[in-house]
C-alpha cells in the first residue's frame, strides 16, 4: 500500500497542508509540539476512520474553526486507486468518501488500507492491561477481516444493551427475557469472536517466536496465549458453555451491574521460556517482545490483505537503542513505506547498514520542507 498525498485542512495545527509521499522511508523531525505526529495522525485517521490520541474528533479542528478535513491518494498493490477523504464538522459530525462513494457504514472500508503503528505507549503492551492487549488485538482483526469487525460492533453494541439492564435491575424488577434475548446475541458475536482471537492468535505466535529470535539472536521460547473468560470444556459446545455460564453468573452480574464473562474480558498471555514476561521480563526482553509482535503484525496484515500496511513508528526512536531499530528495519523484507517522527534529522547516521532511501520532511509550526536521501548520497541534500 502507498500513500501519494496527504491533504489537510484544519487539522490539529494545520490550517492548510499538501504533502506528497513516495516508497521507500519518510523521516518527519522537528522540535516537540511542531507537528509531526499529526502527520502520522492522519494516515492512521485514513487507515482506521478515528485518531490514535484521543477519542474526540473536535479536538482534532484548527482553532476555532467548524469542521476538518483529510484526504490521501493511495495505490495498493494490484494498481488500484483508493482516494479517501474524512470531513468532520461539529454541526453534522464525521463523513467518509472512497473514490466518490459515501459510506454509511465505516466498516464497510477497514482494511482497504492497512495500517500498522508503533509509538511509545505500544511498548508498555506486554506489561500493561488486558484493555491494552485486547485492543491490539482487535484493530489486526478488523483490519484483516471484515467478518470479524462485524462481530465486534454488533458484540458491543449487545453488551452496552446488556449492561444498562444490569444496572436497571438494582433498581427495578428485571424482565429475564430481555435480558436473555441480549445474552443470546453476545454468545452469537462473542463465540465468533473468541475463535477467530484464538485462531489468529496461534498464528501471531509463531510469528512472533521467529522475529524474537532474530531480533535478539537468542533461543529463547517465545509463546502467545489466549486467555478465554469462556473456558474450553471437552465435550460441550462453546455456545453451551457460554449459555450456562450466564446462567451461573447472573446474580452476581446483577450486583456488578456489569458482565462479567465473554471476550471483552480475555487477554492476551505473553510468555519467555514459559514464564510470564509481565513479571519476569527485563525492560530490554519487553521492548524486544512488543517490536516482535509489530512485525508479526505488520507480516499477519500483509498475508490476510495481500498488501504491504503502511509503518508508522511515532517517536519511538528515543526508547530504542540503534541496533533494535536496525534489526527491526531489515527483518521487513518488503517494507514498503514507512513512516518516522523523530526530533533528530540525523538519526539514520547512526544505523550503519541502512539501505533504503530516505525522504526528510522538516516541520516548524504547521509548513513542511522536504528532502531526500538515497543510500549512495546520504548526508547530501536532495530536491
Amino acid at each position: 500500500m502507498q500513500l501519494a498525498r496527504l491533504s489537510l485542512l484544519n487539522f490539529r495545527n494545520y490550517r492548510e497542508a499538501n504533502i506528497h509521499f513516495f516508497d521507500g522511508v519518510h523521516v518527519i523531525y522537528g522540535e516537540n509540539g511542531a507537528g509531526k505526529t499529526t502527520i502520522l495522525e492522519a494516515i492512521h485517521y485514513l487507515a482506521l476512520t478515528k485518531s490514535f490520541r484521543t477519542a474526540v474528533d473536535k479536538h482534532l479542528i484548527f482553532d476555532k474553526e467548524k469542521m476538518f478535513r483529510i484526504q490521501g491518494d493511495f495505490t495498493n498493490r494490484q494498481g488500484q486507486a483508493i482516494h479517501t477523504t474524512i470531513a468532520y464538522s461539529r454541526d453534522s459530525g464525521k463523513h467518509l468518501t472512497a473514490n466518490g462513494q459515501k459510506l454509511q457504514k465505516f466498516s464497510e472500508y477497514i482494511g482497504e488500507v492497512p495500517v500498522v503503528l508503533l509509538h511509545p505507549a505500544d511498548l508498555s503492551l506486554s506489561q500493561g492491561s488486558p484493555q491494552q492487549r485486547r485492543r491490539f488485538l482487535d484493530i489486526l482483526l478488523s483490519q484483516s477481516s471484515k467478518l470479524y469487525l462485524h462481530h465486534l460492533i454488533q458484540y458491543n453494541r449487545s453488551l452496552k444493551q446488556r449492561n444498562q439492564l444490569l444496572l436497571k435491575s438494582q433498581e427495578a424488577p428485571l424482565d429475564p427475557q430481555l435480558l436473555i434475548s441480549w445474552e443470546e446475541n453476545l454468545i452469537h458475536h462473542g463465540a465468533e469472536i473468541i475463535r477467530k482471537r484464538q485462531e489468529s492468535v496461534v498464528r501471531l505466535s509463531e510469528l512472533v517466536k521467529s522475529f524474537y529470535g532474530q531480533l535478539s539472536r537468542k533461543a529463547d521460547q517465545v509463546k502467545i496465549i489466549y486467555q478465554r473468560s469462556v473456558p474450553e470444556q471437552k465435550g460441550e459446545d462453546l455456545h453451551d458453555t457460554y449459555r450456562r455460564l450466564f446462567a451461573e453468573k447472573r446474580s452476581r452480574e446483577q450486583a456488578y451491574g456489569s458482565t462479567i464473562i465473554g471476550p471483552h474480558r480475555d487477554d492476551l498471555l505473553f510468555l519467555i521460556n514459559g514464564r510470564p514476561a509481565k513479571a519476569y521480563a527485563s525492560q530490554g526482553e519487553h521492548k524486544t517482545f512488543v517490536i516482535a509482535l509489530k512485525l508479526g503484525e505488520f507480516q499477519h496484515l500483509e498475508q490476510q490483505r495481500d498488501q504491504a500496511p503502511i509503518l508508522l513508528f511515532d517517536d519511538i526512536f528515543g526508547e530504542l537503542d540503534a541496533g533494535r531499530i536496525e534489526e527491526m528495519l531489515n527483518q521487513l523484507s518488503d517494507i514498503g513505506q514507512v513512516f518516522v517522527t523523530t526530533t533528530s534529522r540525523n538519526f539514520f547516521d547512526k544505523i550503519s547498514h541502512f539501505k533504503h532511501t530516505t525522504h526528510y520532511y522538516a516541520v516548524q509550526n504547521g509548513t513542511i520542507d522536504y528532502q531526500t536521501e538515497t543510500p549512495e548520497n546520504r548526508g547530501m541534500q536532495g530536491a
